[in-house]
């Protein structure tokens, strides 16, 4: 079972420091690519800034997450999408 944590009250350098493990950037507002570009939510095609992002499963590989933002719509598709993940 996945065990969901709230990210919110993490300080901003926690956070970059997270998605660096993960393989993400941020440039203190946005979450960046791989290729060190903005990261677009993958069901809005909104930036993701860093203060309301949201890290979630994509299967049973270790550190394989999506990232989007924590929009209703893109959390609702997400469930849709994954729905044996959570």
């Amino acid at each position: 079972m996945v065990e969901i944590v709230s990210m919110k009250d993490w300080p901003v350098e926690f956070k970059i420091e997270f998605l660096k493990v993960l393989g993400y950037g941020s440039d203190g507002t946005y979450v960046l690519d791989k290729d060190n570009k903005i990261l677009l939510d993958k069901y809005t095609s909104e930036p993701v800034k860093i203060t309301n992002m949201a890290i979630l499963p994509i299967g049973p590989v270790p550190c394989s997450a999506l990232i989007l933002d924590d929009n209703v719509i893109s959390i609702i598709q997400y469930m849709d999408e994954y729905p044996d993940v959570l």
